[in-house]
């Protein structure tokens, strides 16, 4: 009898099976011309397993592992209840039973065919993300092809809908230098990404690599930086024909903030990490009826219930930011009311890590007035000849603060 019920099962769920589309958002017609010329090493990453695909070395600050989900396989699960009759000896038997009815497009066997990407940003980590040094590591030639071709790929997630991928892509030659784009509204298809697989394209031109000293014909690898919470499923990266349909802007208006005052924070954060309600108390956004200059950063450290202590802010979505031309007249300026300090420190951080900090107790009032008061701060008092800080291509401001620290921020700008 239960092999029968097998069998049974097993016809009625093909003769229910359907066509399905893999990708809701390809066009019918695939049919592309490839007007990439010679240039051959176009598939970046669809499935796993090879020594081209690297992660963060400190596993707190690596959001990368591989997953079997695959953009070439489309799962749909249903619950539905089947009547099933049948007799034996004579005896009527029914049996209600609730069967997961799955259509399947393809079925493949790698375990590792896509990437996921999940990070809560650890504050202590310098770097989270991964790289991928595709064609086998060889040198990669994009110079004649960066005005006609595009990084395309496929993302979902498991959760709710998101409108931004939070990942700098940053190609990187033999030579270590580096450009940077970001995934923006327009190049997410539908301008959304949910749980089914959604195609995400990144036209080359958009890259920085007209204000960047890198050299398109020798280029080593694929990094993906995260600079948000994310998790994510990433799959068959490949570099394909496009033209762009916008103006490309002056590169300067997007990178260099020779226009002042710059606004580091008024009102909302959108490119931060460090602040977290959920998990940590210590550094929240606030606003408070008796405070009429809208939201503040309120800093309450605990050290004990908490190790997080650092708030780290990007004025420019994490692309690198050039202020060389303007550190004998810049003035870091902010709104602080102090309770009590410990060690807080003031920092600008390059994207190699290099840094130039400065206390801010030698700033403030020596007596704490639990007051509102102004801070501001000739550039040219950071120690920037004793440091290798590279001032075209700073990467954020970091506030760092000791134990026990309570006090709140507020306007935070770069000025004259």
């Amino acid at each position: 009898m239960y092999r029968f019920l097998f069998i049974f099962f097993f016809l009625f769920s093909c003769s229910n099976m359907k066509e399905i589309t893999l990708y809701k958002n390809l066009p019918s017609n695939t049919n592309i011309d490839n007007s990439l010329g010679k240039f051959t090493s176009t598939e970046i990453f669809t499935k796993g397993g090879i020594d081209e695909v690297w992660g963060n070395s400190d596993e707190r600050c690596n959001p990368f592992s591989f997953s079997p989900l695959d953009a070439s396989m489309d799962f749909r699960e249903k619950s539905t209840k089947e009547q099933i009759q049948n007799s034996e000896n004579n005896e009527d038997i029914q049996i209600s039973l609730s069967i997961n009815e799955v259509e399947i497009s393809e079925k493949k066997t790698v375990l590792k065919n896509s990437l996921h990407l999940k990070t809560d940003m650890d504050q202590n980590c310098e770097w989270i993300g991964m790289g991928i040094g595709w064609d086998g590591w060889q040198p990669k030639d994009l110079s004649n092809i960066v005005d006609k071709a595009a990084i395309e790929f496929m993302a979902r997630v498991d959760g709710s809908t998101i409108y931004k991928v939070p990942i700098v892509f940053i190609l990187e030659d033999y030579g270590s230098n580096q450009c940077y784009a970001t995934a923006n509204y327009l190049g997410i298809d539908g301008g959304v990404i949910t749980n089914d697989w959604t195609k995400v394209t990144i036209p080359l031109s958009s890259f920085s690599y007209l204000t960047n000293t890198i050299d398109l014909t020798n280029i080593k690898q694929l990094l993906m930086q995260c600079y948000d919470k994310i998790d994510i499923y990433i799959d068959n990266i490949k570099i394909i024909p496009y033209v762009h349909k916008y103006k490309r802007l002056n590169p300067n208006l997007t990178v260099r903030d020779s226009i002042l005052p710059i606004d580091i924070f008024s009102e909302n954060l959108t490119s931060y990490y460090g602040i977290n309600e959920k998990y940590c108390q210590n550094i929240i956004l606030k606003q408070e009826t008796s405070y009429n200059g809208g939201k503040f950063v309120e800093v309450n450290v605990d050290l004990q219930e908490c190790k997080w202590n650092k708030l780290g802010i990007s004025w420019n979505d994490w692309l690198y930011t050039d202020i060389s031309d303007n550190i004998y007249d810049l003035h870091l300026e902010f709104d602080v009311n102090v309770y009590k300090n410990s060690d807080t420190r003031i920092i600008f951080e390059d994207y190699s890590g290099k840094k130039i900090s400065i206390e801010l107790e030698t700033y403030i009032d020596k007596v704490r007035t639990q007051k509102w008061e102004k801070v501001r701060i000739p550039f040219r008092q950071f120690p920037i000849r004793k440091s290798d800080i590279n001032l075209k291509k700073v990467k954020n401001i970091l506030f760092s603060f000791g134990d026990k620290t309570k006090l709140k921020l507020d306007n935070i700008k770069l000025t004259k």
